[in-house]
């Protein structure tokens, strides 16, 4: 498995990370058995990078990654990122509530800290108004810049979070604005082949376009992880979703929705089919590796099986550029 550089934080993770959320559900609400042998395989295979947050199973998540990495012994070996959510009420006292949620992420993980804690609210300028999204209500860039940063700046200085970073969810141009701040050294990007726009400005499959996002993140030295890179399981053209996986919820993307998702992917098959790929997830997974400025593309797993098609995916290498360039095209 490929290790990149996690932007400038000194860190290295696997191209292909493992995401621990409900949308594959394992780690939510999977057996205890599969989630330690999932994650023994994933090890093995060179997965580096393992991502939770409060909010994923109401804190199962959390409690399962941190209980299967210990059994393991494999806090040692591994990057580990976690998020923290505010509510409204937060916004009162973002530093006190920021600490709050890392002590209770903590206690789940049952480790003393994390690699990466990451602000989990969409962002939005002043007067453009609140977002709702599945990451909650959006924050404003003002509080971002201020009370927000020094709270996740304070969980640093104690050790509790070797590096800070945030979603990169909500208006795009407080998105850029953000990226490119210094306060951040991580960013979670939405990029999938469905809209590839955070990768290529303008692709954005008729959906919110973010404008190039990954390149002004990583211009600025900011470690991008991918999310949704299957689209929320829309991108497996599977009408019935395995007994794991969560509902897809809220669209992250303004303009999105799963049925729109779903369309659009029926669409790109046959991108798969001309490029002898076994199916539209292969072209996902492989479309994401090839995108440069991405450090870590992550997948959400359901099961062992799943692990193991991402991993053969994986091992094949990131698409050919002229492949690359079709779907992207296909987004305009």
């Amino acid at each position: 498995m490929e290790q990149r550089p996690l932007g400038r934080t000194g860190l290295r993770v696997s191209a292909l990370g493992y995401g621990s959320g409900a949308i594959g559900g394992l780690f939510t609400k999977g057996d205890p058995a599969e989630q330690q042998q999932a994650v023994a395989r994933a090890l093995d295979a060179g997965i580096t990078y393992y991502d939770t947050a409060s909010s994923y199973g109401n804190g199962a998540s959390e409690e399962n990654l941190g209980r299967v990495l210990r059994a393991l012994g494999a806090w040692g070996r591994v990057v580990v990122g976690t998020k923290v959510r505010l509510a409204a009420d937060d916004l009162n006292d973002p530093v006190a509530a920021i600490q709050t949620s890392v002590e209770a992420s903590l206690r789940r993980l049952n480790h003393d800290s994390v690699d990466l804690l990451q602000l989990h609210n969409p962002i939005t300028r002043p007067g453009a108004g609140a977002l709702q999204t599945a990451s909650g209500g959006s924050v404003g860039l003002d509080s971002v810049r201020g009370a927000i940063a020094e709270g996740l700046r304070r969980v640093k200085e104690r050790g509790l979070a070797r590096q800070i970073g945030f979603t990169g969810l909500g208006e795009t141009a407080a998105l850029h604005e953000t990226a490119t701040s210094g306060i951040f050294a991580t960013m979670q990007s939405y990029f999938n082949a469905v809209n590839p726009s955070a990768g290529y400005a303008g692709a954005s499959g008729a959906e919110q376009d973010f404008g190039g996002l990954i390149d002004a993140a990583a211009g600025a030295g900011v470690g991008v992880i991918a999310i949704r890179v299957l689209a929320a399981g829309a991108l497996a053209l599977q009408p019935k979703r395995h007994a794991n996986a969560g509902d897809p919820g809220a669209p992250l993307a303004g303009g999105a929705d799963y049925a729109h998702d779903m369309n659009r992917a029926k669409d790109l098959a046959w991108f798969a089919t001309e490029a002898g790929l076994e199916n539209t997830l292969e072209m996902a997974v492989r479309f994401a590796l090839a995108k440069p400025g991405i450090a870590t593309a992550l997948v959400g797993y359901s099961d062992r099986a799943q692990l193991e098609d991402a991993l053969r995916w994986a091992a094949r290498g990131p698409l050919p550029p002229d492949v690359v360039a079709k779907i992207v095209d296909a987004a305009r």
